[in-house]
This record gives C-alpha cells, structure tokens and sequence, in this order.
C-alpha cells in the first residue's frame, strides 16, 4: 500500500511573520530598537549608543574597524568606541552600526535567477541614503527614523525567499515573464505581499508605530494616515527613483508613474530636487564600494 503524501501546509501571513520572528532576523528586531530608543529620548548621550555597541564584540570589532577605513577619513587611528563616538559623530555612528547589523542577514551569494540578498540590499542601502538626503537638504529635518525605516522598507521580501522559496521562484518568473511588481506577483501567489509581512514583522519587534507604517504602506504611499505620509511617501518616492536608475534589486515600476507624481506633489519635491538627491547617492554608494564598506 502506497503511503499517502504528506499535504503541505498553506502559507499564510502570520505563518511566515512567525518563522521570521523566531530566526536570525530576530537580531535586527532588537538592535533597531535599542538605537531608536536612544535617538527618540532627548535626554540620551552618545554614551548610551557606545554601551549598546560594546555589549555585542564582533559588531564593536567591525565598527573600530570601519570607523579607521578610508571612507571616513579620520585623521588618527581609532582605537576605542569612545574615540569613535567623538571623531564619528553621533549620527554616522547610529547609521553604521544600523548598517553592519541589519546588512550582515543580507550578506549572501545566495543568487535566484536576477535576485540575490546583496542586491536587495544595496536597493535598501540606496533608498535609506535617498530617504536621509531629501529629509535634510529638502525638508531641513534630521528624520530620525527614515533611514532605519529605509533600511528596513523591503525586509518581507527575504522573508518570502527564506520561508517560502518554492513561491518565491515563481514570484520571481512572474515579475519577469509578465512585467509585474514584486507586491503584485506576491498577491497573486500569495494572496499577500512583502509590506504586509513586514509591518508585521515590526510591529511584533515592537518597533515605533511610525516605522512599521512606513514599512507597510511604503508601496502604498497615498493611502497612509496624514500622520505618516511624509514618511510613507518619502520611502515611496526614494524607492521608484532607485528602482528607474536600476540601482540593486528590481521588479517594473512601470504602473507606479501616477501615484510616484503624486507623491512629489504631496511632499512639494520636484523630478529635479530628487535627481540632485540621487547623484548625491550614487557618491556614496561609488565612494563605499571602492573603499569596501557597501557589504558588511
């Protein structure tokens, strides 16, 4: 007698948030929400963020060791995170450590056709510097959580390819074969998509509201509440540039014209104030590669 073959499970949302909470993205959860803590509380110290850093030793190695690389040109050694607290300011400090510790679960060869994890991350790794740049030099505010908000806009998407990689293959052909997006492949698939995964995924690490609505609604910009459409729509618009100069990771673009002109409109930005942004990312990004700092 033949045994029967074992019916596999239906995949649903709070399935795979489930699986993801429990992994090592478990870690990004945690580092996030120290640093954002830190930022958000007025009466923080830089010292508070040094403490964070030096209780995890392999990230402190890794920050010394960045901290003394080309790219930010220090003009002594550093050799404590204390030194790298005064000679790094605060705020770089904040982002190279959100990059090190949130860039290292995209660190893989692991390659699906036109996606790897690495291009997904160089996509993020753009938008977050996009975000930062139209938050200070358009809006003249330091948007304390867009860049982790960025960083973090497209973490569903590695959930699918870590828990669900049969779908995502086809996910994948799909995007390719029919000129689709990403979000709209995964919800005839999945009957759900990667912003919805990943507002779960951080409201269950207990992220601040404002990050996992910029995470959930990141593709859906004209539809988040007045309290965060700056936010949404700033994610929104840095991510459709990024994509139109094929920057990383891409899926089509080509239905999101409207909704990205709207946005502009919405923020009072034009085509030209974000092209002047995104040179000034494509400098970073040229200046990490060639210095080694674009990958943890």
């Amino acid at each position: 007698m033949q045994s029967k073959k074992k019916r596999k499970k239906p995949l649903t949302l709070e399935n795979l948030v489930s699986k993801a909470s429990i992994s090592e993205l478990a870690s990004i959860g945690s580092i996030v929400n120290e640093i954002v803590k830190i930022i958000r509380n007025p009466n923080s110290s830089a010292s508070e963020l040094k403490d964070v850093i030096e209780v995890d030793p392999p990230l402190s190695a890794k920050v010394l060791r960045r901290a003394n690389s080309a790219y930010y040109g220090l003009r002594r050694d550093v050799t404590s995170m204390q030194e790298a607290v005064v000679f790094m300011g605060f705020r770089a400090l904040k982002e190279l450590v959100l990059n090190l510790k949130i860039g290292k679960v995209f660190d893989s060869d692991k390659k699906i056709g036109k996606y790897s994890r690495r291009e997904l991350w160089k996509h993020s790794l753009a938008v977050a510097l996009c975000c930062k740049n139209i938050y200070r030099k358009e809006f003249r505010e330091q948007g304390e959580d867009i860049y982790s908000a960025a960083l973090l806009h497209d973490i569903g998407v590695m959930v699918v390819e870590e828990f669900a990689p049969d779908e995502f293959s086809q996910i994948l052909k799909k995007i390719e074969n029919e000129g689709i997006s990403i979000s709209e492949a995964e919800k005839e698939i999945l009957g759900f998509d990667h912003t919805q995964i990943g507002q779960e995924l951080a409201a269950k690490w207990d992220l601040p509201e404002e990050l996992t609505k910029a995470i959930g609604f990141h593709n859906r910009p004209l539809h988040a509440s007045p309290k965060f459409a700056r936010a949404v729509q700033t994610i929104f618009v840095s991510d459709y540039i990024c994509k139109s100069y094929k920057i990383g990771f891409q899926d089509s673009i080509s239905n999101l014209k409207d909704t990205y002109e709207k946005s502009l409109s919405a923020l009072e930005l034009s085509e030209e104030n974000v092209e002047i942004v995104i040179e000034d990312v494509f400098e970073e990004l040229k200046k990490m590669e060639e210095n080694g700092e674009l990958y943890p």
